[in-house]
């Protein structure tokens, strides 16, 4: 046997973080969200793969943090593996800014409320500051990301289809309409090619989110719901389409509409999901829902500790320690909004037995 070299063990190790462009793009606004921005503008260029700019308005990175912001697991949100304990940033492994630097050409320009000046850093394949130079930009942090995947020609070679761009630039949007709606307050900007894609504005709530979102037809067939449970306590919160909606203006018939949020975060879990689709298109007759996805937006909170985000390289799926009591919460709230439904499955019927609480507030 024989080690492999760094910089070979640095590729694959960063190559499993950083999957794609719209991967790039989710650690990078991440890290401006973790920096306080209350607005993020999002440039791509050929789709992202000449080009990815996230531009915020953020703290900015201190100059004496500069020599190693792109160090693999340096970072300023935890100090050790009992903070995750307590997370509430959505970054915490100190890698993404060190990965991409591994599969791509990469420049920081950053600037806090102290510097009279931005400062442009140019990285190299190991995250270190090979130059620097003044720069015109505001208060807050660019990050550019050139050629990514130059060395990786495989998943380079993945891209070469239009189809494939298109549906990655249609992931960024999903992204980017993700956290549009979990933070209103935050202005959102998406530019291909020199063409604005997708805004939104700073917004007042949830709903103005939505509405900026998914536009005022899809809002007008959703309702507000809250439901709180103790021990343990979970929270949840959010627009749920009405009951006996027309299913043409109140579901889609992919999921990407189906917004499932965990302390903030945007999560794919397929239980929720399951129960989500399972109450709502039991609702139509004759199967015509019945494969469709409810648009929706489900809010989670949860104590910090109950939750394990360390799952995967994208922090999309999480474990919950009280998966069972978050479930029995959610199905608690559908049953009071939508009513009991047999199901056609005896396990799901035995499971929405078990539960006949109702929601506070709806």
């Amino acid at each position: 046997m024989k080690q492999l070299p760094p910089d070979t063990v640095r590729l694959l190790s960063s190559s499993q973080v950083i999957t794609s462009v719209a991967n790039v793009v989710k650690e990078l606004m991440e890290n401006s969200l973790d920096a306080g921005a209350s607005g993020i503008d999002v440039k791509l260029e050929n789709y992202g793969l000449d080009r990815i700019e996230v531009r915020d308005n953020g703290h900015g990175i201190k100059a004496a943090d500069t020599p190693v912001m792109a160090m693999r697991h340096f970072t300023s949100k935890i100090c050790s593996h009992e903070d995750l304990e307590r997370l509430e940033t959505y970054g915490f492994r100190g890698e993404a800014l060190g990965s991409i630097c591994a599969v791509a050409e990469v420049a920081v320009t950053t600037k806090t409320e102290e510097d009279e000046i931005s400062t442009q850093y140019t990285l190299n394949f190991t995250g270190e500051i090979v130059s620097q130079k003044p720069s015109h930009l505001g208060q807050g942090t660019t990050v550019s990301v050139l050629k990514l995947f130059r060395n990786l020609p495989v998943r380079r070679q993945y891209y070469s289809s239009t189809k494939k761009c298109k549906e990655e630039l249609k992931k960024v949007q999903d992204l980017l309409m993700a956290y549009a709606i979990i933070k209103p307050e935050l202005r959102l900007m998406l530019v291909h090619n020199k063409v604005v894609v997708w805004q939104k504005a700073k917004v007042a709530d949830h709903r103005s989110a939505l509405l900026a979102t998914l536009g005022p037809s899809a809002v007008a067939n959703l309702l507000s719901c809250h439901h709180h449970q103790e021990q343990p306590e979970i929270f949840l919160d959010g627009f749920f389409p009405k009951p006996g909606a027309d299913y043409s203006s109140t579901s889609s018939s992919s999921p990407d509409k189906t917004f499932i949020f965990i302390n903030n975060r945007p999560v794919h879990h397929k239980d929720i999901m399951k129960l989500l689709r399972q109450h709502y298109t039991a609702q139509y007759p004759d199967d015509q829902g019945r494969n469709r996805y409810p648009n929706l937006m489900l809010k989670i909170t949860v104590t910090p500790s109950s939750v394990d985000v360390n799952l995967t390289p994208d922090k999309t799926q999480v474990l919950l320690h009280n998966k069972e009591a978050v479930l029995t919460s959610v199905e608690a709230l559908l049953v009071s909004l939508y009513g009991y439904q047999p199901s056609s499955d005896p396990s799901a019927e035995k499971e929405l037995k078990s539960c006949n609480a109702v929601p506070d507030n709806l």
